[in-house]
């Protein structure tokens, strides 16, 4: 392999997300994203290292944007229906009090080295020790990325922007520019949600 392939396989990526759990005293903790390798995609959150095969860290973005897709019908009044597929994980939706909720999990590989590194797999064995892994929305506009060890709730705009970045990781295309600091973002949310966020003067 030459050097510029080399090279052109690497990506990082980094953001502050806002825990959304505790967000009234904007509580944030450091995400990054990034690849050196070929078939795994490495996503630090806060403190914990997680090492995903391609494929989980692929369902996990599009299931990240389902989530978002759901949030968004909430907050502006309406329900979109993520698009039908193969999916890694089990999706389910529901009406709650607060409007729908999507759940997405799955089980697979998960298991932690010396230095707290945790490994997602793809269950290739019956035998196999799994873990569940999942991505769920959270009342009143938030999302989470769930494991066994640790759940980790931010906004849905850095919802947005984690499954991009899982996807650029893995070579593929951003599944949408709704990133938050973008015009491009503007003209694709309902006038309500952005009203709801604060983010229209009109």
């Amino acid at each position: 392999m030459g050097k510029d392939e080399s090279e052109s396989r690497i990506f990082h990526a980094a953001r502050d997300f806002t825990c959304w759990r505790d967000r009234e005293y904007n509580d944030q903790y450091p995400c990054q994203v990034f690849r050196q390798g070929e078939n795994t995609v490495n996503l630090n959150l806060d403190i914990v290292s997680i090492v995903f095969a391609g494929a989980v860290a692929e369902e996990i973005a599009r299931c990240l944007y389902d989530a978002v897709l759901i949030t968004v019908g909430n907050l502006a009044g309406f329900a979109p229906t993520p698009a039908a597929r193969n999916s890694l994980l089990k999706r389910k939706y529901r009406k709650g009090f607060f409007g729908w909720t999507y759940n997405a999990d799955g089980d697979f590989n998960c298991h932690g080295s010396d230095s707290d590194v945790y490994f997602v797999e793809l269950v290739t064995d019956a035998n196999d020790t799994t873990k569940n892994v999942g991505v769920y929305t959270v009342d009143e506009g938030g999302v989470e990325l769930v494991f066994e060890f640790m759940c980790y709730s931010f906004s849905m705009l850095d919802a947005v922007w984690l499954a991009n970045s899982l996807m650029e990781a893995i070579g593929g295309e951003p599944l949408d520019v709704l990133e938050t600091t973008s015009e491009s973002y503007v003209s694709q949310v309902p006038l309500a949600v952005l009203r709801h966020m604060g983010l229209s003067e009109i």
